[in-house]
Formats: C-alpha cells, structure tokens, sequence
C-alpha cells in the first residue's frame, strides 16, 4: 500500500475529471461534500437495462469482450461528467473519495513491464487506488486485496510502483 500526497492538484484532478486517463478503471464509489453530500455506488443496476438489446446498450457499458455481458460495476467514465457537474464552481469541496478498481486490461498495461504479470495472472489481485481530497490535500492511496492470504508482497509493490511511474509520465509531482 502506497500513500501518494498530490503536490500538483490542478494536473491531477484534470487527469480525474477532464481527461480519460482513469477512464478505463471501475468505480466502487465515490463521494463529494459540498453544501450537501453525494453518494455513487458503483454496483451497476442491470434492471435498469431490462428489454434491451445489446445493440441499445452502449458498448462502453459492456464488459470490453463481445459477450455482451454488463459488468457489476460502472466505468469511472460512465460517472465522471456527474461527479465533475457536482463538484464544480467557486469554492472548492470540503472533501471528495474516489475509489477505483483495475480490471485484467489495466492491470495488464500497469504491470507488464514489472516482471510480475505473470504472477498477477496466476493469482488474479483486486487493484484498488483511492482519491481522496481533504483540507486542501489530494492524496492516492494504492493497494491490493488477495482472495487468499499471502505474505508475498511482490504483485502489491509492482502495483505501487507502477502507479507512480504512471503518474510521473503524466508529468503530475507528488511526494510518496
């Protein structure tokens, strides 16, 4: 586990809320306190989409195979200009979570070159990293949780590590 404090905020939240790079991630919740509280699940209704077809569900709904199969938790793109909408004006939040998780397609881009890829196929981790602003400070904490119990650290260093260099190639400073 990784506690990463954001140093440049403004190029981080454009990555967050702007941009696509978190696209891709699931999203378990997320949370924002502004003049009132926001709550998003990211547990995906699927009755919301009874008697469609898989022609009317929009592909990024769909679970990136051709099976047509809607994934238990939403896109953090699915949410993002919603949370953005909330969040946005004059005065800054009092405090807002984010809490994310990388499926097979991410894990694969974030750890193909840590030498433990293979591993991470094998033992199939949760990925999580949270966002989280508070009194001024952003901060991203990394971890991972394993269905069995292992002291083996190696796959939960390779995913730290990975999100920080992931962060300095989008040229965002911060202090771990």
């Amino acid at each position: 586990m990784n506690l990463i404090k954001i140093n440049d905020i403004r190029a981080a939240m454009s990555m967050l809320l702007l941009k696509d790079a978190f696209d891709a991630f699931f999203l378990e919740e997320a949370e924002a306190m502004t003049f009132a509280k926001l709550q998003i699940s990211g547990r995906r209704n699927k009755n919301w989409y009874a008697g469609e077809t898989d022609n009317d569900i929009n592909e990024d709904v769909i679970n990136g195979s051709s099976t047509g199969i809607l994934t238990n938790l939403v896109r953090w793109k699915e949410t993002r200009h919603i949370f953005f909408e909330y969040i946005k004006g004059k005065k800054t939040p009092d405090l807002f979570k984010v809490s994310l998780k990388a499926d097979g397609s991410i894990a694969e881009v974030f750890l193909k070159d840590s030498g433990f890829y293979e591993k991470y196929l094998q033992e199939k981790p949760e990925l999580h990293m949270q966002i989280r602003y508070e009194n001024g400070t952003l901060c991203v904490v990394t971890g991972i949780y394993n269905k069995n119990f292992t002291l083996d650290k190696s796959i939960e260093n390779a995913w730290d590590d990975a999100v920080v260099k992931w962060f300095r190639k989008n040229k965002v400073a911060m202090d771990i």
